[in-house]
């Protein structure tokens, strides 16, 4: 049985472009974002910061319990998305939404 939109695992991908000498610094920020404020909300799965071996991008993934709650600690988010992306120097971001459809996990 298929489950409804609203209850579907939703997974956050936020791309950040940066110069490469922020990268690391923009990595730890968001590392410690996930940590102080994003994993408290109900609903929060997991998350991942990963960096591009160009030095100029990195990708935030927060898993979801559903998009209400995916939706819900965006609404209530603690920081300023605006000021965090100046103080980073971040020259784009690009971000995405996808309902999980389907997952595999190893067996054992």
């Amino acid at each position: 049985m298929t489950q409804p939109v609203s209850h579907r695992l939703v997974n956050q991908l936020i791309e950040f472009t940066t110069d490469s000498r922020q990268q690391s610094a923009l990595v730890a920020a968001l590392l410690d974002q996930v940590e102080r404020f994003t994993c408290t909300y109900p609903g929060f799965i997991s998350a991942t910061v990963q960096a591009s071996d160009d030095g100029q991008r990195v990708l935030n993934q927060v898993l979801w319990q559903s998009r209400t709650a995916s939706e819900e600690a965006l609404r209530n988010a603690e920081q300023d998305f605006t000021a965090f992306l100046c103080e980073h120097r971040v020259t784009a971001v690009n971000f995405n939404a996808y309902q999980v459809l389907g997952r595999v996990t190893p067996t054992r």
